[in-house]
């Protein structure tokens, strides 16, 4: 192993060399960077050619049929059940989705000295908004309905949801 590091080093200090005596002597002209790319290959080709030694030497046909055999065995897991997975982050995002929303409407509308007591929020699996249901504190207007439909013109406007998705109850 030590014979292949100490081969290693020298051709790299020859590439060195090489490079270095190649670039003081080739002239400025359009063939200079073609130079540098053969230049370049040499080099790498250098770097690399331990790697290919090692590779050449050990039995690749065993480590590629251990690693697609630990592919396979990873796969027919049910730990690793990927449909599983992304069924519950499609539902933990929905719910994180509402309960943002929810939080959203609730400050606007306080902000508008409106309490509102519950609001629930029914989503398609595009998110769409099929249905929003707000339940706010006892009004102390005296037009209830005119409070209401307020509400309702508001979230319409402020949401962009259909009137006929929005409905306000009243409660305690």
């Amino acid at each position: 192993m030590i014979d292949v590091f100490k081969n290693w080093i020298s051709s790299m200090l020859c590439i060195g060399i090489f490079v270095t005596f190649i670039t003081l002597i080739i002239p400025k002209n359009k063939m200079r960077k073609y130079i540098y790319s053969l230049i370049g290959i040499v080099t790498i080709f250098t770097l690399v050619s331990p790697i290919i030694k090692y590779i050449n030497t050990t039995n690749l046909d065993n480590a590629v049929n251990q690693v697609m055999g630990n592919i396979s065995s990873l796969s027919s897991s049910e730990e690793y059940d990927i449909e599983k997975y992304q069924g519950t982050e499609k539902e933990l995002l929905k719910k994180e989705f509402i309960e943002n929303l929810k939080q959203n409407i609730s400050s606007k509308l306080l902000l508008k000295n409106i309490n509102v007591k519950d609001i629930q929020i029914l989503l398609d699996d595009e998110y769409n908004i099929e249905k929003i249901e707000i339940k706010i504190k006892q009004l102390n207007t005296e037009n209830v309905l005119e409070s209401i439909n307020y509400i309702i013109k508001y979230i319409n406007e402020e949401y962009d949801i259909d009137y006929s998705k929005i409905t306000v109850v009243e409660g305690e």
